[in-house]
């Protein structure tokens, strides 16, 4: 039986990821863009690295938004998967997917599909290029990782392999951070995923039921799909505060 404290666990740790993805992702962002000297006078060899650096993840994330119009029946007006440049009020801007106003659920369905299909992404290309399978890189525990990552040889032995798939962790992990406007979506998805728990809580017969127990368990497939891409993010906001900070002296 599930105690109220296991049934929080799952729910506070997808919150946890998922705020850690956000701003270590953003940081890590921002960072790269202004060493590359995107929008400014930085050189163009450097803007290029930044370029390929990205490209596979933002090409997935305004993939999702397009593929939500289309599942959802929303005209696309134009779809720049990669087009870098400034948005009107100066933000920086690598794509985007143009489309008639829906209404509020639709637009968030529509806005908030690369929270969904990025980390997705980021699991496949390592289940299909690591030693790790789907199960061991949605949880990916630091004994896990030691074993089939370092000490299995697959850095040495298969550095191509290795290379290309941290290029595209990366990559992804950076395209999972959503946009300012992505995130105009985010409150109903709180407000209906809250308000459907609460419910569920106040009416349940015992301490479990079926659907408590769905919400768990859909909490803890979240977590394990953010685990990775915020482990990534992490690691890169860290390497590029480093980076700074020794840039500095």
């Amino acid at each position: 039986m599930m105690d109220g404290g296991a049934m929080l666990g799952a729910p506070l740790v997808l919150a946890l990821e998922l705020v850690v993805l956000y701003t270590g992702g953003s940081y890590a962002m921002s960072r790269l863009m202004r060493i590359s000297g995107f929008g400014g006078n930085g050189d163009i060899p450097g803007r290029l690295v930044f370029y390929l650096l990205v490209f596979p993840g933002v090409v997935l994330h305004e993939g999702a938004h397009y593929l939500a119009c289309v599942l959802t029946g929303t005209k696309v007006i134009r779809f720049a998967p990669f087009s870098p440049q400034r948005s009107a009020d100066g933000r920086p801007m690598l794509g985007y997917v143009r489309h008639e106003r829906r209404a509020f659920p639709i637009r968030a369905i529509i806005g908030l599909a690369p929270v969904l299909s990025n980390p997705l992404g980021l699991l496949l290309v390592t289940a299909l290029l690591t030693p790790l399978t789907f199960q061991q890189a949605a949880s990916p525990s630091i004994e896990v990782m030691v074993k089939e990552i370092l000490a299995s040889g697959f850095l040495t032995d298969g550095l191509l392999l290795a290379a290309i798939w941290a290029y595209l962790s990366l990559s992804f992990a950076l395209g999972s951070v959503p946009s300012r406007e992505d995130l105009s979506g985010l409150p109903l998805m709180i407000l209906m995923f809250g308000g459907a728990t609460f419910f569920v809580r106040l009416f349940r017969a015992d301490s479990q039921t079926v659907l408590s127990s769905a919400s768990y368990d859909l909490s803890a497939i979240a977590a394990g799909l953010y685990a990775l891409p915020a482990t990534v993010a992490v690691i890169t906001a860290v390497a590029m505060g480093l980076l700074g900070r020794t840039s500095r002296y």
